[in-house]
């Protein structure tokens, strides 16, 4: 919903400064991803059932080190990009992000908990407060005629870390280190089961989020900023999936514990027809209703993109479908065949979107989405069978 706002309130090169932004920090959210919550979703319900506020305190610690390096990066980026950059928005912009960064990561492990304990109700509490919280000041700060992407990163920031302080007195962790449980043995764990994801993470990234950086460095802010508003269309239906896929991930896992890897064959095949199914489905109406939601969401602005939805939903879709063999393949804790995944996922993008921009403009950028997902699909589940089909 935030991002539909900053499309209707900021300009268009504003929009894509903030898109630009937005995807750096998925760049380091993947990267967080590989090192802390994806091995929280693996180890939390099996190695450290019985010490849950002492794991969850450990993680804690280890993430707020993180996002603090994170934070440094960032810093220095827009410093550089300020003084070498031609963008001041761009250099403001990532100041703000340098801030925001680390609230939203300890959000994001205060989140996963919820999943963890198969209470999602209580991670859609938080969810309900961030939202109000982002919306209501947003809001505010652009009546008051302030509003900006480095505003914007801001408020992000500071409605992440109340929310996150809001789920997390729930749990009670434990931040003291003990004969059980310290930092660095958790650590350990994440970092030999997490190596070859945090290899990935980065081409995981690639296939839905290079498309700005290649927009924005050969065709402009202002067509990152349509891209954007293009995408957005497609934001529910991904972290839809998403948030369902927290909730398969540790019982895909659990299946697997119990009976080896041939048992997740058949959760994992559901999980990718449905999510393959959903995506069609979703992608079909939005083809049918695309003007009225443009007009709708952003005034009619960015209605010369309309045309794309197509193209974009079957990548979305394809891509989606993918997420089933890949929990599988977390699930059986094999991350090396996800890391082999996303290689072929993202060479196929990179190439894919130079030579379709340099041939046919925005239209061939969106549609490398589809060959990459494609890819993606493909792969995926000719690893899985592969590792699953002779146990």
């Amino acid at each position: 919903m935030l991002t539909i706002l900053l499309a209707r309130w900021l300009t268009a090169g504003e929009y894509g400064a903030y898109a630009l932004a937005f995807s750096v920090f998925l760049l380091l959210a993947s990267v967080n991803d590989s090192l802390i919550t994806e091995p929280m979703m693996v180890f939390g319900p099996s190695s450290y059932q019985s010490f849950k506020r002492e794991y969850l305190g450990s993680l804690l610690r280890i993430q707020g080190l993180i996002g603090i390096a994170f934070s440094i990066l960032l810093a220095l980026a827009a410093l550089i990009t300020g003084h070498v950059g031609s963008s001041r928005i761009l250099a403001s912009t990532l100041a703000g992000l340098s801030v925001s960064t680390p609230c939203v990561l300890i959000l994001y492990v205060a989140r996963y908990a919820n999943y963890l304990e198969q209470r999602p109700g209580r991670a859609a509490a938080g969810a309900l407060l961030y939202c109000a919280l982002t919306l209501g000041a947003t809001f505010v700060v652009y009546k008051r005629g302030i509003l900006s992407p480095r505003i914007a990163f801001d408020i992000i920031g500071t409605s992440s870390i109340l929310t996150a302080i809001f789920m997390l007195l729930r749990f009670k962790p434990i931040l003291r280190s003990s004969a059980n449980m310290s930092p660095k043995r958790v650590w350990a764990e994440h970092w030999s089961y997490g190596r070859w994801s945090l290899g990935s993470a980065a081409l995981r990234w690639v296939p839905g989020n290079i498309i700005y950086s290649m927009t924005g460095a050969f065709l402009g802010m202002a067509d990152t900023g349509a891209l954007k508003a293009l995408l957005n269309l497609l934001l529910p239906l991904s972290n839809g999936v998403n948030s369902f896929s927290l909730l398969f991930q540790p019982y895909v896992s659990g299946v697997f514990a119990k009976g080896g890897e041939r048992s997740t064959r058949a959760p994992t095949a559901a999980v990718t027809m449905l999510y393959i199914g959903v995506g069609t489905i979703y992608t079909v109406l939005l083809v049918v209703f695309k003007h009225p939601v443009f007009r709708l969401l952003y005034r009619g602005n960015f209605l010369d993109v309309a045309y794309l939805v197509p193209i974009a939903g079957a990548g979305t879709a394809l891509t989606l479908g993918s997420y089933g063999a890949v929990m599988g393949l977390r699930a059986i804790q094999r991350p090396s065949s996800v890391f082999a995944a996303n290689c072929a996922a993202s060479v196929v993008s990179v190439v894919a979107g130079i030579v379709g921009t340099w041939k046919f403009g925005l239209r061939g950028l969106v549609g490398s989405m589809v060959l990459s997902g494609f890819t993606m699909l493909l792969v995926t589940a000719q690893l899985f069978n592969q590792r699953t089909r002779s146990v």
